[in-house]
């Protein structure tokens, strides 16, 4: 059990994320915080807890803010063939880039989200099996949006070398508010994978999705090739490229999209770069505040390099680009980018304490010219100020403590 302290003063040149009428704040943020480690021969677990109060000096309907958050996971072994695994993620926060890392939030109001799951991992002879049950939950305002995940899949080596996966999820989305819609989307998927050395695999993966939604159904199917690769001497590389494709009853025609993940790092003697980049349609209900289906494209890079043996630094940058799809109940009126960009320094003063400084340039834009209608029309779609375009210039000095 390991208590904390922190004391956090942030400044930012436009905290109400405005593209015109800059304000400036000072945020003074105090927070405690319990971590909690758990190690038994058949239960492992973790717990981190925390309680932020802060005041701002740009805001005059109340003196403090109360941000508190949870993270924890448990995992309980039964037998080497059985295991379960339990986790939840809270957060209250007013902070746009913590509500969607994608940008999809770029207006700075207070929310609340929970994400929960359960899965039970059981190995039947030598077919690996899951079952799983996930929930996410999106509260800011009046907009509030609640989904629900069921799903199993199993994976079954075929000789030596090959093994052949697969499953089915189905999915309830319901939101209300604003963003007032509710789906349900059934999925299988199939993949068949091939280890072709120590070091690499590489295979094919397929997937289909059909979303019932209020007024239009909808499809997106997606095929893939995928491979991955990772050396002892630190270089590791995932990612996969394919072709994905949305149809809905609401459109007029399909829409394609070239599909692409990776995720790729290497460690040097001291220093780590890693890079990851993503292109697909994703259903934002089942990840936290209802947008429709949109295309997201994002990119980031993070190098870190350790100076001292006291002293860390790091550079990191990302953009996100989010585009409505035609046909699929997108809340928003036109494509939203984001990018950040910045730097941080860490200091191990003591055993006990330490002290961070960062600094964050964030640059948010929309391209009104570019709308694309959704299958609820324009009456669904998000035309508010927060489209307006702006930059962000923020610096974070944190004192930390461990006891």
């Amino acid at each position: 059990m390991t208590p904390t302290l922190s004391l956090t003063e942030q400044w930012t040149d436009n905290f109400f994320v405005a593209g015109r009428g800059r304000t400036e704040n000072l945020r003074s943020t105090l927070s405690g915080g319990l971590d909690l480690l758990m190690n038994l021969p058949s239960t492992q677990g973790s717990l981190s807890s925390s309680m932020a109060v802060s005041h701002d000096t740009a805001r005059d309907d109340t003196d403090f803010n109360y941000f508190p958050s949870f993270s924890g996971s448990l995992t309980h072994t039964f037998s080497p063939r059985l295991s379960v695994s339990v986790s939840d993620t809270f957060r209250r926060d007013d902070d746009p880039l913590l509500a969607d890392p994608n940008g999809l939030q770029n207006q700075r109001r207070t929310f609340i989200s929970n994400s929960f799951s359960v899965a039970v991992n059981w190995l039947v002879d030598v077919v690996q099996t899951q079952f799983y049950y996930r929930n996410s939950l999106f509260v800011a305002d009046s907009d509030t949006t609640i989904s629900h995940i069921i799903g199993a899949n199993a994976t079954v080596p075929i000789g030596a070398l090959h093994s052949l996966s697969g499953g089915y999820e189905l999915s309830f989305q319901d939101a209300s508010g604003e963003n007032d819609a509710s789906q349900v989307s059934n999925r299988i998927w199939a993949a068949l994978s091939r280890q072709l050395n120590v070091f690499t695999t590489a295979g094919v993966s397929t997937s289909f999705s059909y979303i019932t939604g209020e007024g239009s159904d909808s499809r997106i199917a997606n095929i893939s090739l995928f491979a991955a690769y990772g050396t002892p001497a630190g270089l590791s590389v995932s990612g996969s490229v394919g072709y994905g494709v949305f149809d809905s009853d609401g459109a007029s025609s399909l829409t394609h999209l070239f599909t692409a993940t990776l995720a790729a790092s290497y460690r040097f003697t001291r220093g780590v770069v890693s890079l990851a980049f993503f292109q697909d349609f994703r259903q934002t209900a089942d990840e936290g505040e209802n947008f429709g289906v949109v295309m997201t494209r994002s990119v980031n890079g993070t190098f870190t390099y350790p100076i001292t043996p006291f002293i860390d630094g790091s550079i990191f940058a990302q953009y996100s680009r989010n585009e409505p799809v035609s046909g699929g109940g997108s809340q928003i009126s036109s494509a939203t980018s984001v990018f950040t960009a910045g730097a941080s320094l860490g200091w191990r003063i003591v055993t006990w304490l330490s002290l961070e400084l960062s600094y964050y340039y964030i640059e948010r834009r929309s391209d009104h010219s570019s709308q694309i209608s959704s299958s609820g029309g324009s009456q669904n779609q998000r035309n508010t100020p927060n489209l307006e375009n702006s930059t962000e210039n923020r610096a974070t000095l944190t004192l930390s403590a461990r006891f």
